[in-house]
C-alpha cells in the first residue's frame, strides 16, 4: 500500500510541475459544466423498422457539478426538461423522449452518496458508502482546462473499462455522476469505450455561501439492489433487452396497422 502511494504521489507532483496552465488557481467552491453524451440503440419493429435510420444516435446534454469542502450536486441544468425526437413520415408520428430528474449528491464529510434517480415516472432515492478506491494509474498524462490531468482506470465484473481523467490540483475530490473516490476533480469520464461519456467544458469559480447544494428528498428509498431489481423487472414486462452495462439507453419502438 504505501508503494502504491508512493508511486500516486510522485505521479501527481510529475503532472502539476510539468503543466503550469492553472499554477495559483485552487478552487475550494464553484461549478463545472460538463457535457455528457449517450450512445443510443434504438430498435424498431413492425412498420417502424424503416425509420430506424431517421432516430439519433446519441444523446446529448449539460450537467453541472456544484462543489463546495463539504459536499457536490451533480445535476442536469434547469434548461433542459426533456430531450424529444419525433419522425413524421408518410402520415406515421414516432416520438421517442428522454427525460428525467437524476441527481447525485456526495457528502464528502460522512463519504456517502444519495442518488436520486427517475425510472418509469417514479423516483427513487438509493443512499451508498463511497467506494473504495480501486483505480489503477496508468501514467498517462494531459490538460484539461487548462488543469493537468492524470488518467486512471478500472474494469468492473463485467468486463465493462472505465477512462477516467482527474485533476489533483483541486483540493476537493469530487466529479460527474458520483466519480468521487479519486485524489482531485475528475474532469473526463468514458465508460465503455465511448457508451458514456462527461467532459468538463468550463469551471467557474463561486463562493461557498452562493451555491445551493440541497440534499434530494424526493423518492422511494432503496438499495441499489432493490432499484436494480425494479428497473430489471419492468424492462422484461417492456419486452426490452438487457446486459447493457447500466450504460448507453436502449428504446424499442414498435408500430402496427
Amino acid at each position: 500500500m504505501k508503494a502504491k502511494l508512493f508511486g500516486l504521489s510522485l505521479a501527481m507532483l510529475s503532472v502539476i510541475s510539468s503543466g503550469q496552465e492553472k499554477p495559483s488557481e485552487n478552487l475550494k467552491s464553484g461549478r463545472i459544466y460538463y457535457e455528457e453524451k449517450i450512445k443510443l440503440d434504438v430498435k424498431l419493429e413492425g412498420d417502424a423498422a424503416q425509420y430506424s435510420e431517421m432516430f439519433p444516435k446519441e444523446r446529448k446534454s449539460e450537467k453541472i457539478l456544484s462543489f463546495s469542502n463539504d459536499a457536490t450536486l451533480f445535476e442536469t441544468s434547469k434548461d433542459i426538461v426533456e430531450d424529444m425526437t419525433q419522425v413524421h413520415q408518410d402520415g406515421v408520428n414516432i416520438k421517442m423522449v428522454i427525460s428525467g430528474d437524476n441527481k447525485v449528491y456526495t457528502d464528502l464529510k460522512n463519504q456517502k452518496i444519495i442518488d436520486q434517480r427517475e425510472f418509469m415516472n417514479r423516483m427513487f432515492l438509493v443512499e451508498k458508502e463511497i467506494a473504495v478506491s480501486d483505480w489503477k494509474l496508468t501514467g498517462n498524462q494531459k490538460v484539461i482546462l487548462g488543469y493537468p490531468c492524470i488518467e486512471a482506470t478500472k474494469q468492473d465484473t463485467a468486463g465493462v473499462k472505465t477512462i477516467v481523467w482527474f485533476a489533483p490540483s483541486f483540493e476537493i475530490k469530487g466529479g460527474p455522476a458520483g466519480f468521487s473516490n479519486l485524489p482531485g476533480m475528475v474532469l473526463s469520464v468514458d465508460v465503455k469505450d465511448g457508451t458514456h461519456t462527461y467532459l468538463a467544458k468550463s469551471v467557474e469559480a463561486v463562493e461557498a455561501g452562493a451555491l445551493k447544494i440541497k440534499k434530494p428528498g424526493d423518492g422511494k428509498k432503496v438499495t441499489e439492489g432493490e432499484y436494480q431489481k425494479i428497473v430489471s423487472e419492468k424492462m422484461k414486462e417492456m419486452g426490452m433487452d438487457e446486459g447493457t452495462g447500466g450504460e448507453g439507453a436502449h428504446v424499442k419502438i414498435i408500430i402496427k396497422n
